[in-house]
């Protein structure tokens, strides 16, 4: 009681013919409805630390702009998607395991991302899956940099996972996979990389993770070129299709470091 194995590879949902015979390997488990520990959390990717988080709101209804997460959790028999998913049928141990998993995502240091990163790409090298190239992306996320030497082209890759992107102009193409939070993480980026101070505790705790930033008080928007300002009316115009900008209550409430997608 009080968890939940992925569905595509629980005994009861086997064929018949094969629900008997030799049972598969324990599946993953993707939601407890106890409180979570970082126990329960290490070892764990950043892929399966999202599926973990991500789970929990997976099973509200919540719909996915990540195109790997929108596939994996479609392919769950249990999930349904709803157009505005219902926030009350989050528990208040969900809300609870949820900020638990993202604080422990936070916490992990750039030297051990950047060990998971060496690792991943020598296994990369040896033997490809499709669960380590998202994990790759995940970290080029997290380390503000990308990781992949050039697997895959810039047309593809997010500006997130690459921010040497935002030197040129942006297109809808590379946000149509982005959620609320990323497109403010990506709109606010332009402004870090000339040294905004930020006011936001969030915005501020995420860009001090990467060693490219460094918050200069001295900074003004006359810092900002042309391109930088047409990058952000295009980021501010998807935003605004989407609900408008987050305020830091929905950031820490729904998304976030505490939350979903």
């Amino acid at each position: 009681a009080g968890l939940l194995a992925s569905p595509a590879l629980a005994q009861g949902d086997l064929p018949p013919s094969t629900a008997t015979a030799t049972p598969a390997p324990a599946a993953m488990v993707w939601y407890f409805d106890r409180a979570l520990t970082d126990a329960d959390l290490q070892g764990r990717s950043l892929r399966e630390l999202s599926l973990l988080r991500n789970t929990i709101f997976a099973r509200a209804g919540n719909p996915f702009r990540k195109d790997w997460l929108n596939a994996w959790f479609r392919a769950q028999p249990w999930y349904t998607p709803a157009k505005t998913w219902d926030p009350a049928k989050i528990t208040p141990i969900d809300w609870e395991n949820a900020k638990t998993i993202a604080a422990y995502e936070s916490s992990l240091k750039r030297a051990e991302l950047e060990a998971r990163a060496t690792a991943v790409k020598a296994r990369l090298k040896a033997a490809p899956t499709p669960e380590d190239r998202i994990e790759l992306r995940l970290l080029s996320v997290r380390l503000g940099k990308w990781q992949e030497e050039a697997q895959t082209p810039k047309a593809d890759r997010s500006p997130l996972e690459d921010p040497s992107l935002l030197d040129t102009q942006l297109t809808n193409a590379q946000l149509a996979n982005m959620s609320r939070r990323d497109l403010r993480l990506l709109r606010n980026m332009i402004y870090a990389r000339h040294g905004y101070t930020f006011k936001s505790e969030l915005l501020g705790d995420y860009f001090a993770s990467f060693d490219w930033y460094t918050a200069d008080p001295a900074y003004t928007t006359a810092r900002l070129t042309r391109l930088d300002w047409r990058n952000i009316k295009v980021i501010k115009s998807l935003e605004n299709e989407l609900g408008g900008p987050m305020t830091d209550w929905e950031h820490m409430k729904e998304d976030g470091w505490f939350v979903a997608a």
